[in-house]
């Protein structure tokens, strides 16, 4: 049986208002994620509004913290994983943890995301949970309920983010990635702290045959570029012709790029 909040809360009609930082949230994503507008809500379905005790994504909660929370006001919003959409929850993860860690989302009380709960109050720890395999779930501080994100980017930008290229140990074709930069790793103990970081990493075979998809290279744009030997030999280019054009050099990735495409070709 649902809270007595809830009965209440039905005979005034269903009355709902999110949270400043949730109303941002929401309309932040739409912007950046427009194929994906339709997923991002601060509305509920029924087995949370029914749900005992009450949680942040009802307007009646009963865990409100550090003040308990107004009737009728939401704290919490669901952000689903719909990467053929562009939203990626473990990028996005990986970067709002980093942002809540230095601090720079002050208003942001706690995260769930593949099973494990992130909580200020708890230094932002991972502590065992259950689910949200297919969304992250955000709660904000009852204390910035009329307050703005202000300036924060919701998404992370191209400067912030790292790709990393790092060879596999004992295997000189595969490399592993993530992110919107690019950097080449072969040391095997940063790889070993990027992965207890929580930096999310993926698998790139360059050792399928000539013409065959063998991974994704992110590059921020609408179009992932296939790590076909061909790619990487156009990716190095570019990234020469970038650095001879006063751009910032990008040395690691076009030793990698080459040598990627170089070991592909030889396999």
């Amino acid at each position: 049986m649902a809270v007595a909040a809830y009965y209440r809360w039905e005979r005034e009609g269903r009355p709902l208002e999110p949270a400043q930082p949730v109303r941002e949230i929401v309309e932040r994503m739409k912007v950046a994620y427009p194929k994906a507008a339709n997923t991002f809500s601060w509305y509920a379905n029924e087995s949370h509004y029914q749900a005992v005790p009450a949680q942040d994504h009802t307007p009646f909660s009963q865990s409100g913290w550090p003040l308990t929370s107004p009737e009728w006001w939401v704290f919490a919003t669901d952000i689903m994983h719909h990467p053929e959409l562009g939203v990626d929850c473990n990028v996005l993860f990986a970067y709002w943890l980093g942002e809540a860690k230095a601090g720079r989302m002050p208003w942001l009380k706690y995260m769930i995301w593949q099973a494990q709960l992130y909580d200020v109050r708890n230094q932002w720890r991972p502590q065992a949970n259950s689910g949200h395999f297919d969304h992250i779930h955000l709660s904000t501080r009852t204390d910035w309920q009329h307050k703005s994100l202000g300036s924060w980017s919701i998404t992370p930008q191209p400067q912030e983010v790292d790709m990393f290229l790092a060879q596999v140990k004992g295997d000189p074709h595969q490399y592993l990635s993530t992110g919107l930069k690019y950097r080449w790793i072969t040391n095997t103990a940063n790889v070993k702290r990027l992965q207890n970081a929580g930096v999310p990493l993926i698998v790139v075979d360059f050792a399928a045959e000539l013409g065959d998809l063998c991974g994704e290279f992110d590059t921020s744009g609408p179009d992932p570029v296939a790590l076909t030997p061909e790619a990487l030999a156009t990716v190095a280019a570019a990234a020469k012709a970038g650095a001879e054009a006063g751009a910032p050099p990008h040395d690691e990735l076009v030793k990698a790029a080459e040598e990627g495409a170089n070991l592909a070709e030889d396999s």
